[in-house]
């Protein structure tokens, strides 16, 4: 059995570029363009692609809440500064810290959002392993029961539909059945 090299870098360094290379190694060794270890590689690129654009706008958020925290912190000081009148300077110090307050509130709502999309974002990849787990379970031990090979499909899945289990982990979670079902079909189809 030979495997593409590219399928080292996949395993050990996952990115949407090593699957890029993946999918045309895999190509120019004659896998169909509707097989199933190319619709395995096209799903990992997606989820992938999506998790670095999520991170890049998460990373934008937090760099703007950061900032509308200085910004509260500006506003103190330069109240203080403007302000002679002890009584004017407490009502203008109170208005702008309570306004820039909720700009800080509101771009903190930012990062939570990226939090929801990269769910949204596990969510759709682990439902579709799940599928193409219970197909290769189908594949590969076909004398079980629809009842068992559910029971251990939900097994396999239970870390990632548990709301307990941290978002980060879900999606070291989820690389790690894109890549043993990657390296499953692989080894089944290739001669």
């Amino acid at each position: 059995m030979m495997f593409p090299p590219s399928l080292t870098e996949v395993l050990t360094q996952p990115s949407p570029d090593g699957l890029w290379r993946l999918r045309a190694d895999l190509l120019e060794m004659g896998s169909e363009d509707d097989s199933r270890p190319l619709a395995i590689v096209d799903a990992f690129h997606h989820f992938l692609n999506q998790l670095v654009a999520s991170s890049s706008a998460r990373e934008y958020s937090h760099l703007a809440s950061i900032l509308d925290m200085a910004a509260v912190a500006g506003v103190a000081v330069q109240n203080l500064m403007d302000e002679q009148d002890s009584d004017e300077w407490w009502r203008r110090f109170v208005v702008g810290a309570f306004s820039e307050g909720m700009m800080l509130l509101a771009a903190r709502q930012y990062v939570k959002a990226w939090d929801e999309e990269l769910r949204s974002d596990y969510n759709a990849a682990s439902w579709y392993l799940a599928q193409e787990y219970w197909r290769l379970s189908c594949d590969l031990q076909p004398e079980l029961t629809p009842a068992k090979r559910r029971e251990l499909v939900d097994q396999l899945f239970g870390p990632i539909v548990d709301d307990q289990v941290d978002g980060m982990a879900k999606v070291g979670l989820i690389v790690r059945l894109f890549q043993i079902l990657l390296v499953a079909r692989l080894r089944m189809d290739i001669p």
